[in-house]
């Protein structure tokens, strides 16, 4: 084979090998440098925290020693309490002067102003008005600047001879905390001192320090005369001055060069990827001929669409979008195929065994063909498959779930009749029931064989899932019409499942015991009916006896609910002769039956349901016919007590024996009608009528207490006194006298 393409290749891409190459020596290098790049920043950023912490901490212990000094020093206070003729105070203040000056080598001058006399002590002593330093000590005399901060560069000079000296200062008043003054100090440090105490932290031939103030200012810098071109590599403001320190490399030596080659470093990069870049360009041009043909030829075939061309946004994924065009259109069609095959299936089946669409005996066998069905014989069985209480079913499992559980079930049916050597087919032919048709081979015996399957189909199901199912089964059918009418009587047997039972296979053979007497339902229900309006106990013996000739009559389900119809409406046909509260105790119990109506599942769940829902309304009539009586029996109470409330005889005794109660019934009934009791009802009415003979008569005190029923007129009198606070013959005076 001629390796001319693999050689053209090779010498093609050799220049981007080295390229390659250089680009990593080039990055290994520029790594390099960095590195020593951050290294010499980590150090710079140090120097100037350590440049201002110690600047800070020297300028602090200056400031430090002023307050102290201020606050407790004699010197001071006898200097600023008298005049010129103190002269021993005065060479006292200048030998604490001299003792600032000692112990801290940075001050350059200080002296102190007293404004009562304007006289200067210290470095150029003398009267302000002669004072060189006299601009910058007006400033703090009319409040225009504060004291006890650090000022930024200025000039100072002591006497007109001599040179001006760059100085920072700081000026205290005195005393320090009073608003009133009466005078100033002034501590000037040099900046040439100070400057001369940080240059021994670091190398100024390698790295320089700029000190800047507030406003930017340039306070102390090693090479001022080349600001511009420095590189700037930490920069760090104190916290008690507020001053800038910056550092970097200087402009002289290695390390600044090194720094600086960064930026060569670089270019050297960039530079070789162009170099790069532009060699690929050219070899990618000159191989690209083939990929370009390869296009072409699959955008002149009929492999993709035109308007697929957004498949791949370049050649290669233009090339492997056709492909995978190409697998996606594949496979989607075989879905597509696969899904129609199991719908045409499931439509072929159901217009099979309904009769929906006219089919002849020679279709029929091609569509078993055509559908991969090998019947195992010439006969076969239908066989309707139900799923007990589905509103429980739906309810307890997801969409999805329901879907694989009905899968399983259709799996198993298959199963069951793979292992007893028969063929099935079957579909799901709505949410609940599945349709099946069973062939058996022709030396099986098939009414056994069909009881067998469906049996085992019900025992695996309520072994292993938590629903049961209920089968219908008819056959031997050699025919497809014969088949059609097996599948109606299958599906038709589930319909008395509410009555033979659910979980269980069910045969036509159970159906033929069934008695139907229409007009002993019609009646029983009447009369069920008319014992309940009537709360009368003997409606448990008509549900019963209703419930009976149902199961002896194997009603179907339509039946049964016609029955469970004709009952609802003629309970609410003999209710609405009953009162108003009668027919709110039936509204609330009608709409529970209906309710019971849409979702028992058996015979024995309905009668249940029924037995509950009507023992609470009967229960409810009675406690009403009660509370209806009571009424009747407190009222007639009530008016005898007020006809007969004068009778010393009266008592829950005398009124059971009246009225033939017991009396603590009487008590209760009493309480519970009026919320008071007998004794104070009795009393309350006793006491009205003798304040009114009071008032309204001149009887004795005696005689009124004869009148209300008391014989001993001291049990009238405590009984008066109780109720009405005071004696009868006070109330009569009280009365009288208003």
């Amino acid at each position: 084979m001629n390796s001319s393409w693999f050689r053209k290749l090779l010498l093609s891409y050799l220049p981007a090998f080295f390229v390659v190459v250089t680009i990593l020596f080039v990055v290994f290098f520029q790594t390099l440098n960095e590195q020593n790049r951050k290294e010499a920043i980590k150090a710079n950023e140090f120097l100037a925290q350590q440049v201002v912490l110690f600047t800070d901490n020297a300028l602090k212990t200056l400031d430090y020693r002023i307050l102290r000094d201020i606050l407790s020093t004699e010197e001071l206070r006898t200097f600023f309490n008298t005049d010129l003729e103190d002269v021993y105070g005065n060479i006292k203040a200048n030998k604490l002067v001299d003792d600032w000056k000692l112990n801290y080598s940075i001050i350059d001058t200080v002296y102190f102003i007293r404004l009562k006399d304007e006289f200067i002590l210290g470095d150029g002593s003398g009267m302000k008005a002669d004072f060189l330093d006299e601009p910058f000590l007006e400033l703090y005399i009319r409040g225009l600047a504060k004291t006890g901060e650090w000022t930024g560069k200025r000039s100072f000079q002591t006497y007109p001879s001599e040179k001006a000296k760059d100085v920072i200062s700081i000026v205290q008043g005195y005393p320090h905390f009073s608003s009133t003054k009466k005078g100033y100090i002034v501590v000037n440090v040099s900046l040439a001192k100070l400057k001369r105490t940080i240059t021994p932290m670091y190398n100024p031939d390698q790295t320089y320090v700029r000190f800047s103030d507030k406003q930017g200012r340039s306070l102390m810098d090693d090479t001022p005369s080349k600001e511009g071109t420095r590189s700037v590599l930490s920069r760090y403001v104190s916290p008690y001055t507020g001053w800038v320190v910056e550092s970097g490399p200087s402009d002289a030596g290695l390390s600044r060069f090194v720094l600086d080659f960064y930026n060569i470093w670089v270019v050297i990069a960039i530079a070789a990827v162009l170099l790069g870049v532009l060699w690929v360009i050219h070899v990618t041009r000159r191989n690209y001929k083939p990929i370009s043909q390869l296009v072409s030829l699959i955008r002149a075939s009929s492999l993709i669409k035109p308007e697929d061309d957004k498949l791949g946004s370049n050649e290669f994924g233009f090339i492997r979008g056709a492909l995978e065009h190409l697998m996606e259109e594949t496979t989607k069609t075989r879905q597509q195929h696969k899904e129609t095959f199991i719908l045409q299936k499931k439509h072929r089946f159901q217009e099979a065994v309904e009769g929906s669409a006219p089919i002849r005996e020679t279709e029929w066998q091609a569509d078993l063909l055509r559908f991969n069905i090998d019947p195992a014989g010439a006969k076969s069985f239908v066989m309707a498959l139900e799923i007990d209480r589905y509103q429980q079913f739906v309810q307890a499992y997801h969409h999805q779930d329901q879907s694989v559980l009905k899968f399983v079930l259709s799996s198993v049916a298959q199963e069951m009749a793979g292992l007893n050597g028969a063929a099935l087919w079957a579909e799901w032919l709505s949410d609940r029931r599945l349709s099946a048709i069973v062939w058996v081979p022709d030396e099986a015996a098939g009414s056994e064989l069909s009881a067998h399957i469906g049996e085992q189909i019900v025992e695996w199901v309520r072994a292993n899932l938590s629903f049961t199912v209920t089968i219908g089964v008819h056959g031997m059918a050699s025919s497809l019409e014969e088949i059609r009418s097996s599948h109606e009587i299958a599906g038709n047997l589930l319909h008395y499942k509410a009555v033979l039972g659910i979980g269980r296979l069910l045969r036509p053979e159970e159906l033929e015991a069934s008695t139907l007497r229409v007009h002993d339902f019609f009646g029983t229900l009447h009369a069920l009916s008319q014992a309940i309006r009537l709360a009368d106990n003997g409606w448990r013996k008509q549900l019963d006896e209703l419930f009976d000739q149902i199961n002896d009559s194997i009603s179907s389900r339509k039946e049964i609910e016609s029955f469970l119809q004709f009952l609802h409406q003629q309970l609410t046909r003999v209710f609405l002769e009953l009162p108003k509260d009668a027919r709110n105790i039936w509204k609330d119990t009608g709409a529970e039956l209906l309710e019971l109506g849409r979702t028992w599942e058996t015979v024995a769940e309905l009668q249940q349901g029924c037995t509950k829902l009507f023992e609470a309304a009967v229960a409810k009539l009675q406690a009403l016919k009660d509370s209806q009586r009571t009424r009747a029996v407190i009222s007639d109470i009530r008016t005898y007590i007020e006809e007969h409330y004068a009778n010393p005889e009266l008592s829950l005794d005398h009124l059971s024996d009246k009225f033939n109660l017991q009396a603590k019934n009487i008590s209760k009934l009493f309480k519970e009608e009026s919320g008071g009791n007998f004794v104070d009802f009795l009393i309350g009415l006793r006491m009205d009528k003798a304040k009114q003979l009071l008032l309204g008569t001149d009887l004795s005190l005696q005689e009124i207490s004869l009148q209300v029923g008391y014989f001993n007129y001291n049990s009238f009198n405590r009984a008066f006194k109780n109720v009405a606070g005071l004696s009868p013959s006070d109330y009569r005076k009280q009365q009288a006298s208003r």
